[in-house]
């Protein structure tokens, strides 16, 4: 018989928080470079509702938006109005940036002062699999949600560690996953306040106009928070 597991206390959500937002301050030259595609996602929604709040498609400044349009394929006054080719460069970015911010994260929160070049060397060694786990994740936690909705939100706090574990074990997909599983056992509320406080920050984004920009902000500042709860618990599990 397996002796039990020792739990350990864990910091709270929002002081995970206060720890992510000063290690974001320490490293903010690279943060900035990182989520420079998000930050584009935030500043396109911002102008989307800036325009329908003015009403652009009634005043006299349609023809300078109608000239922008034609050769951008952008079209301020709809989120979605954007041509075919900028859309796929931009979705092909927002992945590879995201993957790249999955690694930054773990990194600063290890107390590490990592540089483009060394995201991009570990990126070009683990980036396959982790979009492979990504994926793996993304479509069983969607089928969990499909069914009962519960097996979808277990598996979302099951699995919550395991792009770090990829990245910072150098582990296959699937060991990533059953680490993940071990090493969240008996850590519900720890992993899911994490989960909370971000959905929280999240609904910012429907404050009129600026939403997405402070949206944005809050959830750049609290970027580094689950890696730093991965830190805690790999260091009671070892």
């Amino acid at each position: 018989m397996s002796k039990p597991k020792h739990l350990v206390q864990t910091d709270s959500a929002f002081k995970l928080f206060s720890k992510s937002y000063a290690l974001v301050k320490e490293n903010l030259t690279i943060f900035i470079f990182v989520y420079s595609v998000s930050a584009l996602f935030a500043l396109w929604n911002f102008l989307s509702r800036l325009s329908e709040s003015n009403n652009l498609q009634e005043s006299g400044t349609n023809a300078y938006y109608g000239f922008f349009s034609s050769f951008t394929g952008l079209h301020f006054t709809s989120p979605t109005g954007i041509g075919l080719g900028l859309a796929l460069l931009l979705g092909f970015l927002a992945v590879l940036f995201g993957l790249l911010q999955i690694i930054l994260v773990l990194r600063v929160a290890q107390g590490e002062k990592p540089s483009f070049g060394s995201l991009w060397g570990e990126f070009k060694k683990k980036g396959a699999r982790l979009v492979g786990l990504e994926i793996m994740m993304g479509v069983g936690i969607l089928v969990g949600f499909l069914l009962l909705i519960v097996p979808g939100v277990i598996l979302l706090g099951r699995w919550f560690l395991a792009p770090y574990i990829l990245v910072d074990k150098n582990t296959p997909v699937s060991e990533a996953l059953v680490q993940s599983w071990e090493m969240t056992k008996g850590y519900a509320w720890p992993i899911y306040s994490v989960i909370l406080v971000g959905i929280l920050w999240s609904l910012t984004g429907a404050v009129p106009i600026v939403g997405a920009i402070i949206s944005f902000l809050l959830a750049v500042a609290y970027s580094v928070a689950p890696a730093l709860r991965y830190q805690e618990l790999k260091k009671h599990s070892s």
